[in-house]
């Protein structure tokens, strides 16, 4: 009973995480686009401020990789304690990069396939990095895979587990209760744009 409470409570703390972060990546879109091009532009497929390929990217390097120290990689990171100073500098920098080469490309196919899929089922393009250098079909490109990789480096190595801690921290029944309103919401908003899709051929934007 109580690892099904500790997993209930593990999947309740994820899935916030999830809506935390989609969140805060729809904040950072919307004021680069407002700083850069003077304009607010409506980010991803959901009316909400949701940026849902922000929480997907983090959850699926977390699933796949964990943390650079706490993850899959930590039996590596173990036999470094062993090693003398400069190849253990060596050795961790090593490391500390294939994270990020791993935190780059799994949200760049993610991108790439996300918007394959409304670029040419739904007709619908949700981004466009036509104008940037080194893109591919104008899905993802190299500079915004970099940033994938460096803002999920840093993300994991230094606030993955706080966010999880202060998280955790929130009564399970008022975590419970944002979580299903937030799901609900979610669902709702995605079953109006694809309606609104199919009548109109485009997904509703708010600017």
């Amino acid at each position: 009973m109580a690892k099904e409470s500790a997993g209930s409570e593990r999947l309740y703390n994820i899935i916030f995480l999830f809506f935390l972060i989609s969140f805060a990546g729809w904040c950072a879109e919307t004021l680069y686009f407002l700083a850069r091009w003077q304009e607010f532009a409506d980010r991803g497929f959901l009316t909400l401020p949701l940026c849902t390929i922000y929480g997907s990217s983090a959850l699926l390097v977390y699933f796949a990789l964990g943390t650079p120290r706490g993850g899959r990689l930590a039996p590596l990171y173990e036999r470094t304690a062993r090693l003398r100073i400069v190849p253990k500098i060596a050795a961790t920098a090593g490391l500390y990069l294939l994270y990020f080469i791993f935190a780059a490309l799994l949200p760049a196919a993610a991108e790439f396939f996300v918007a394959l899929f409304f670029d040419k089922l739904c007709g619908v393009k949700l981004w466009d990095y036509s104008y940037r250098p080194y893109n591919l079909c104008g899905y993802v490109c190299l500079s915004q895979t970099i940033l994938w990789g460096l803002l999920l480096t840093l993300g994991m190595s230094t606030a993955w587990d706080p966010l999880y801690a202060a998280v955790n921290k929130i009564p399970q029944r008022a975590k419970k209760i944002l979580i299903f309103t937030l799901t609900a919401l979610a669902l709702a908003d995605l079953a109006v744009n694809a309606a609104f899709l199919a009548v109109t051929g485009t997904h509703f934007l708010l600017f």
